[in-house]
């Protein structure tokens, strides 16, 4: 490297000194600094191309483009020094700097920046280098930004040869080095451009005006907390079989499952064969040598605490049957939901038994337990101690303020009632939702905590948690130095969680008489609103609705419920219309547009990513204009990946080359994977978090995004009111249009404006990919890099606004001052 810097060095004083012209300054000496030195390489650079403005034409030495960013670099001959080169390092771009050739250069190379949106420029003979900001979008002026000037090569090349690669060097600008430099940030969004800043709300639907007869009814069917009701609820609610799917064929993708977390095959409950896996090794406790240590995992909501409660409650219900004349089983509860971390995990542990050793008839009886947890300490000291006492009063009233002593200190106490209890019968110590806290210090506690209160009580031990968690904390000495017998809950079927749900809601409404106030504002009497739980029932089951919500809710069953009992609150605002027709023709199909936008909105007006159940594919949340589609376009390979084969991972470091490549940092790329897996559209083969070295493939909620959503009109059009628009003159269109909607009362001419509008927004989207596609294909990327999603299903987004078009002049067109309810 000594010789090359020594050899540049020498070449720029020849040609200095024999008056070279701009070709030969370009050939010899700048190319050999952009090339070698800054590492950019021939599919970066772009040489003479044409700048045209007003019919005329100029070309640019040379720009130097990524997928992410630009910048220009004007060359001059050597022998042209730049004739107000000031001292210091960074300037101001007025005054002085702005004067003579160097101001002519700079404004010659800002003009062409601007001209080609590009935000960058450099000007430089080869020796002398002068970096600028040439077009800025944070509303600071051109003559109040600064320059960065090297004023020799002996600069470039030796003393500041550091800092000049940490800027223009490829890893360097990809690294964000130069735009935090100039401008202070990396990011290029800086006014508010999202639509639902401006019009939260617009078109609002109201409430299902039949929902508060029914809401207690569905609260109760469809909340998660339907292990805290009774058995009989609880048993007709359970869902025993998987969801054991293993190819869509709506979008042509193969389903794939993480790796295996253990080297045996873990037993699977809701499988037929081994659905009694747990309730066996409950029933063999009394006669194991050793007490049980059991995990339960599976992924976020797949029923983990429901299947511990199915079997506490229904499965092993004989078994924990209790007894009026001698000792039982017990199951003790440790539910970390209400765990706070202002107290210690072991304090939280011990205050649960001791609430229900105060609660339990054997426990809380002095004659059938206490006195024998403490017959030891009672002849300790009768024979010691007290043994001079003379009275048996006196005696009793001094060995209750020692058992006092203990139950008032709480440990000892627990200690003592909990190892008397698992010497005559099992104790089963039940520890859940311990991952409520991603916290992997305060999870270490509880873990360690729990393995050794069991270990010391002799208890059978069963901790529920997340497969995630377990994979953060397999290796550490506390999991390695215990025994676990690993029991692994599948996702149930979301249609049949569904199924069973709803005709527990029929029943529970079964005859119940209601009356609302429908659209027209008459009375609407209902004599039984279990009717209308029929008409949503046929729906949603096996209907494209019932299909989003299994999608949407990715196999966790928690979001699918939650999911149900919103749309139901705010997804339909017509039940009259659907009550009416139905006792006519026994047949009706509620709107599934008016479903689906609920589901996405939420409890929300307008779509908002932070509180959608489902993220926005249309913005990375980067904070840049030119990586807004990076999710969509990993997404894309992801999805790609897996549909050309069943084994369709694509590994991080893949990922992460593969973005270089076209121009994006490993940061960005971590960024954008975090988000992926965050918002349910990807998953790591691991199990474990978003890193370099996992690898990841499309979920199925990841495939439906990119091979049906985008076609999707409710879709589009509601996720692109929380999109960053970049385009000045597309934004003011869109915001035009959404004006416009807002202020038309038409029903027909309104939904002609929300097509306009979410067409506008597509092409515009469409346009914004291409440069990320561009580059993937220039630089010969793998083909699952080069699909381009949303040019593959506009023909079907156009079809699909063309039949809410149809069916709006259908029902409405004919009907005068049409007002959109």
């Amino acid at each position: 490297m000594a010789n090359f810097i020594k050899e540049l060095l020498e070449r720029g004083s020849n040609l200095k000194l024999y008056d070279a012209n701009e070709a030969e300054t370009r050939k010899k000496l700048i190319d050999r600094v952009i090339e070698d030195v800054l590492d950019w390489k021939d599919l970066d650079v772009a040489y003479e191309e044409r700048v045209s403005e007003d019919g005329g034409t100029t070309f640019a030495d040379y720009i130097i483009r990524t997928a992410d960013v630009s910048i220009l670099i004007e060359a001059k001959r050597i022998g042209e020094s730049f004739n107000v080169i000031p001292g210091q390092k960074k300037v101001k771009l007025s005054g002085q700097v702005m004067e003579g050739r160097t101001g002519e250069a700079i404004r010659q190379a800002r003009n062409y920046c601007r001209k080609k949106s590009i935000p960058f420029a450099v000007v430089t003979n080869g020796a002398q280098w002068i970096i600028f900001p040439a077009v800025r979008t944070d509303q600071v002026s051109f003559s109040s930004s600064s320059a960065i000037i090297f004023d020799s090569l002996e600069r470039v090349l030796g003393e500041e040869s550091d800092y000049f690669k940490s800027l223009l060097s490829r890893d360097g600008v990809i690294d964000g080095n130069l735009a935090i430099e100039l401008i202070g940030r990396k990011t290029d969004q800086f006014e508010e451009r999202r639509l639902n800043k401006f019009f939260k709300g617009v078109g609002a639907k109201a409430a299902n005006p039949i929902y508060p007869l029914i809401e207690n009814e569905v609260v109760s069917a469809f909340s998660d907390s339907i292990i805290n009701s009774d058995r009989d609820l609880l048993e007709k609610c359970y869902v025993k079989n998987a969801d054991r799917q293993k190819f869509d064929n709506r979008i042509q993708m193969h389903l794939q499952k993480r790796e295996p977390l253990f080297l045996s095959q873990p037993k699977r409950p809701m499988r037929k064969r081994e659905s009694s896996s747990l309730s066996d090794s409950i029933a063999a406790a009394s006669s194991n040598a050793r007490p049980l240590a059991i995990l339960i995992l599976g992924t976020v909501g797949t029923g983990k605490t429901t299947f511990l409660q199915y079997t506490r409650r229904v499965a092993s219900a004989s078994y924990f049957e209790k007894s009026n004349t001698g000792p039982y089983p017990h199951w003790i509860d440790i539910d970390f939901r209400s765990f706070s971390k202002n107290e210690s995990p072991i304090d939280f542990i011990y205050n649960a038994l001791f609430e229900y050793i105060k609660e339990d008839d054997y426990f809380n009886d002095y004659n059938r337990s206490i006195k024998y947890a403490y017959d030891n300490d009672i002849k300790t000291l009768k024979s010691g101690p007290m043994f001079l006492l003379s009275s048996r009063e006196g005696f009793d009233e001094q060995i209750t303020k020692v058992i006092m002593d203990d139950y008032n200190k709480v440990g000892p106490y627990v200690d003592k009632m909990i190892g008397y209890g698992a010497a005559k019968s099992p104790v089963f110590l039940v520890i859940d939702n311990i991952d409520q806290f991603e916290d992997d210090r305060t999870q270490s506690e509880i873990f360690a905590d729990a393995i050794a209160l069991a270990g010391r009580l002799n208890i059978n031990l069963i901790i529920a948690m997340r497969e995630s968690t377990y994979v953060g904390h397999r290796s550490s000495p506390t999991f390695d130095a215990f025994d676990f017998d690993p029991i692994h809950i599948e996702p149930p079927e979301i249609p049949s969680v569904l199924s069973r749900r709803f005709f527990l809601t029929g029943q529970m409404l079964k005859n119940k008489k209601g009356s609302f106030t429908a659209l027209n504002g008459a009375d609407f009497k209902v004599e039984d609103l279990s009717v209308f739980i029929d008409i949503v029932k046929s729906s949603v089951l096996g209907t494209e609705i019932g299909e989003r919500i299994d999608v949407l809710s990715n196999h966790d069953v928690r979001l699918a419920l939650r999911m149900t009992r919103e749309f139901l609150a705010r997804g339909y605002t017509d039940p009259a219309k659907a009550l009416q027709t139905f006792g006519t023709t026994k047949r009706y199909t509620l709107p599934k547009q008016e479903a689906f936008r609920s589901i996405l909105l939420g409890n929300q007006s307008v779509y908002s990513e932070e509180y959608s159940v489902i993220g926005n594919p249309f913005d990375s949340r980067l904070g840049r204009s030119n990586g807004e589609l990076l999710r969509m376009f990993v997404l894309s390979a992801l999805v790609k990946q897996s549909s050309n084969n069943g084994s369709g991972s694509v590994d991080g470091p893949s990922i992460r080359d593969n973005l270089k490549a076209i121009g994006f940092s490993e940061s960005d790329t971590m960024d954008v994977l975090s988000d992926l897996c965050e918002k349910r559209f990807a998953h790591t083969k691991s199990h474990g978090r978003a890193e370099v070295n996992s690898s990841y493939f499309a979920s199925r909620l990841g495939g439906h995004v990119i091979r049906s959503l985008l076609s999707d009109f409710t879709f589009v059009e509601n996720v692109l009111m929380d999109t960053f628009i970049s385009d000045k003159d597309v934004w003011n269109e869109l915001k035009e249009l959404s004006h416009k909607i807002s202020d038309e009362r038409d029903i027909v001419s309104r939904i002609r404006l929300r097509a306009q509008r979410c067409e506008t927004f597509y092409k515009y989207m469409i346009t914004q990919y291409q440069p990320l596609l561009g580059e993937a294909t220039k630089r010969n990327l793998d083909p699952v890099w080069l699909g381009h999603p949303l040019e593959e299903m506009f023909p079907e987004l156009q079809r699909n606004i063309g039949k809410a078009i149809s069916s709006a002049v259908r029902n409405y067109g004919q009907k005068p001052n049409n007002v959109l309810h």
